[in-house]
């Protein structure tokens, strides 16, 4: 397990949609949710990371009781 990005997203975070869903992090680098999975919570730039694990890329967010994969956007 590796972290490849963390920090803080910008915005309000709304949770988890689907495949056009963009998490951006303050220093401006994106990722794009990967697959349908409806989550919602509201926070305004929670603190976040991705992990990379065997090939693929998962973001955890602060307050989420699940992560999601995502890809590079």
């Amino acid at each position: 397990m590796n972290i490849v990005q963390e920090g803080r997203l910008t915005g309000a975070f709304t949770g988890f949609k689907d495949q056009n869903t963009i998490f951006e992090f303050a220093n401006g680098r994106k990722w794009r949710q990967k697959s349908y999975r409806y989550m919602y919570r509201y926070a305004y730039r929670p603190e976040a990371k991705v992990v990379e694990d065997g090939g693929r890329y998962m973001l955890y967010v602060e307050g989420m009781d699940e992560a999601i994969e995502v890809r590079r956007a």
